[in-house]
């Protein structure tokens, strides 16, 4: 065969195969696109089936191995504790709003109590709180008039957090759904991801996978387990109390504690409105409620987080907050994960330099 002919040859053969790869490469391109909308609620539901899938395992052995029934029964009850919950907390937001609209419209808001002159006596701030908490006492409509811009920046940040945690709502509700079906379908699931792990890196490839399925079980004990706890502390007292604006607050401390903020910060002024409005024994032991609810996750979250794995709590810690400043709520779970596969293929490489070294040293020739 002449030259010519080999070099045409290769040419159609390059060809073939760059229009080949180029197909492969624009039906993944476009399956994404297809896919996208869907991405987020997916993620999610993988997410709430690993972490669910311990207790779906024993009930479907109580249920004599009938896997559909544990999944449809796990689903039901987590869309009812998920819904109730959400429903009653906003229709106590709506009303709390509505009433102080109500009230401001029609000048019947209540009358701010003077602040005490210990509030002066405050460490660097305790000056200007008092001033303004004094402007507001004395003349309600000359404060909100004198902090209107505040008022109208902090109404727009509260209206778009809760158009985003409505949003939410919803999102979770389609991924409690699709947790169900991964349920119902876990032995399937299970197989297909060990195989692609296997042939992606080989032996140690079961071995990341039970990581980071741990990791993601890790993730939601230690975090969204303590969140959730330390939130239910706080909203009985908010409620026990009849703190005005009580669903508002719960919902911010829910915010603050999933985003590892203390949540005894968002306390403070609800203590202070307590001393103020309801002085006495009333108000001492909503504080020690608080100051308890608000610290609680320091113990509740290393029993939680990390327990019964090989990775560094600090890791999967690290992990998830970096993860989350990166990609909000779902960069929890996404970070952790990422991170302690990382830190695994960190150590493997490690560990298998250090073989090769001893094994050097034992066989010098």
């Amino acid at each position: 065969m002449s030259d010519n002919n080999l070099e045409k040859k290769f040419v159609s053969k390059s060809i073939e195969s760059y229009v080949k790869t180029a197909l492969v490469f624009l039906i993944i391109f476009i399956s994404f696109l297809i896919f996208k909308p869907f991405l987020l609620p997916v993620i999610w539901g993988i997410i709430i089936a690993i972490a669910l899938f311990p207790l779906h395992k024993k009930l479907t052995k109580l249920l004599k191995n009938k896997s559909s029934l544990s999944a449809t029964l796990i689903t039901v009850v987590l869309l009812a504790a998920f819904i109730i919950p959400s429903v009653y907390f906003s229709g106590s937001l709506y009303e709390n709003i509505s009433e102080l609209k109500g009230s401001f419209k029609e000048g019947t808001l209540d009358v701010i109590p003077p602040p005490s002159d210990d509030v002066a006596e405050w460490p660097v701030i305790g000056k200007k709180v008092h001033d303004v908490w004094q402007l507001f006492s004395s003349n309600l409509a000359t404060g909100i008039k004198q902090y209107r811009e505040v008022f109208i920046s902090a109404g727009e940040k509260f209206i778009s957090m809760l158009s985003g945690f409505v949003g939410s709502l919803f999102v979770f509700i389609i991924s409690i759904i699709i947790a169900g079906v991964f349920l119902a379908n876990s032995s399937g699931g299970y197989r297909f991801v060990y195989t692609f792990f296997n042939a992606l890196i080989g032996e140690k490839g079961e071995e990341m996978v039970n990581n980071a399925k741990a990791t993601i079980q890790s993730v939601v004990n230690g975090i969204l387990g303590t969140a959730i706890i330390q939130t239910t502390i706080l909203a009985i007292a908010l409620f026990v109390f009849k703190v005005p604006g009580a669903a508002v607050f719960t919902i911010i401390v829910l915010l603050f504690s999933i985003a590892q903020l203390p949540a005894i910060l968002v306390m403070l002024p609800v203590i202070i409105y307590m001393f103020s409005a309801h002085p006495g024994m009333q108000a001492i032991i909503f504080m020690v409620w608080a100051i308890l609810g608000g610290l609680s996750d320091n113990f509740i979250k290393p029993m939680l987080l990390g327990r019964g794995m090989e990775i560094p709590m600090l890791v999967i810690l690290i992990g998830a907050i970096g993860g989350m400043m990166l990609m909000g709520i779902i960069g929890l779970f996404i970070g952790a994960v990422v991170l302690a596969l990382g830190y695994q293929l960190f150590k493997m490489w490690i560990d298998d330099a250090q073989n090769a070294t001893d094994e050097a040293k034992k066989n010098p020739n």
